[in-house]
C-alpha cells in the first residue's frame, strides 16, 4: 500500500471535514488528553485497519489495533484503542469511521460472494469493476481484496478493455480491432473483449483475444459458448469473464458454467453487507 497516496488523500478528507476549526470540541480544554475505543456494532469483516493508523498518526494520536485488516467481528468486539488529544481524536473520528464502515461493508459483501462460489469451484475468482467512487478508488479495491476478491483493472493503463462503445468505431468488426489492438499494445499488456453472442466469442478467440468478457449472457449461452471453444480446442488459450446482472441469487448457476472470473460492480457500487462502528470515549 502506498502509505504516501493514502497519506495525501486522507489528509483531503479531513480537509474536506472541517476548513478551518471544530467549533464543536471548542467546549474541550485544548490541552485535555482522553482515551477512546472503537467498536463494532455489527458483524462482518473489517477492513480500512491501515488507513485509520495512518490517519490518526497523522494527527499525532496513538492508536492500538486489536484486529487485523480482514478479520471476522462480532457486535462489541473492540477494533482499537485511542489515546491523545481530545480535540485531535474527535477530529479524526468521522473519517476514520467512513473508511472503516465503507470498506468493511465492500470486504464483508466479496468475502460473502467468495464464500459461496468457492464451495462449487475454488479456482474461480470473484472481482469487482472500475465502478468505483471517484477518489476512493484505491480503498474500495483494496476492500475487494480483503474480502478474497480480485481488484481487476486498477485503472485505464492496466491493461486492453474492448468494449461495444470501441467495437462501434470498427462496425462491430472484432478481427480488425483486435489486430489493431495487438499491434499497438505492449507485449506486457493483455488484451480483453466484451461479446454477447456465441459467434463473437469464437471470433475473438480465434484472433488473439486474452480474455472474453461475456457481458450480460444467460448461463446457459455461456455453457454453450464454452463448448464451442471446446470443440475448437480454444478454451484453454483464454481466460473467461461473466459480467452482467449477476448477483446472490444467480451467482451459482454462473459459477457451474466453468468460467474464470465473475466480475460484479455491486461489490463497490452497492454492498449488500453492512458494518458499523462507534467511538466511545472511556
Amino acid at each position: 500500500m502506498n502509505k504516501i497516496i493514502i497519506r495525501k488523500k486522507i489528509q483531503e478528507f479531513l480537509e474536506e471535514d472541517c476548513l478551518f476549526q471544530d467549533i464543536s470540541s471548542e467546549i474541550i480544554p485544548e490541552n485535555k488528553e482522553i482515551k477512546a475505543q472503537i467498536i463494532a456494532k455489527s458483524s462482518g469483516y473489517v477492513s480500512g485497519l491501515k488507513e485509520i493508523d495512518i490517519l490518526f498518526e497523522f494527527l499525532n494520536v496513538k492508536i492500538t489495533l486489536f484486529k487485523k485488516d480482514g478479520d471476522k467481528v462480532i457486535e462489541n468486539d473492540i477494533i482499537c484503542v485511542l489515546s491523545g488529544n481530545a480535540h485531535e481524536v474527535l477530529f479524526g473520528e468521522r473519517t476514520a469511521l467512513n473508511l472503516l464502515t465503507r470498506m468493511s461493508a465492500i470486504t464483508s459483501s466479496t468475502r460473502d460472494f467468495v464464500n459461496i462460489t468457492k464451495k462449487l469451484n475454488k479456482y474461480i475468482k470473484i472481482a469487482c469493476t472500475r465502478k468505483t467512487t471517484p477518489y476512493f478508488r484505491i480503498f474500495e479495491k483494496r476492500a475487494v481484496k480483503l474480502g478474497g476478491g480480485d481488484t481487476h483493472r486498477w485503472n485505464l493503463d492496466d491493461m486492453i478493455l474492448i468494449k461495444d462503445t470501441h467495437l462501434k468505431y470498427f462496425s462491430g468488426d472484432i478481427k480488425k480491432i483486435l489486430k489493431k489492438a495487438r499491434n499497438l499494445a505492449s507485449f506486457t499488456k493483455k488484451i480483453e473483449i466484451e461479446v454477447e453472442n456465441i459467434e463473437d466469442v469464437l471470433i475473438a478467440a480465434r484472433n488473439g483475444a486474452d480474455i472474453i468478457m461475456l457481458d450480460n449472457m444467460k448461463p446457459a449461452e455461456i455453457e454453450e459458448a464454452t463448448k464451442a471453444l471446446e470443440i475448437e480446442d480454444l478454451r484453454k488459450k483464454i481466460l473467461l469473464e461473466a459480467s452482467g446482472s449477476i448477483n446472490k441469487e444467480n451467482i451459482e448457476e454462473y459459477v457451474k458454467t466453468g468460467v474464470d472470473i465473475i466480475s460484479l460492480g455491486a461489490l463497490t457500487q452497492f454492498p449488500h453487507k453492512r458494518v458499523d462502528f462507534s467511538l466511545e470515549f472511556f
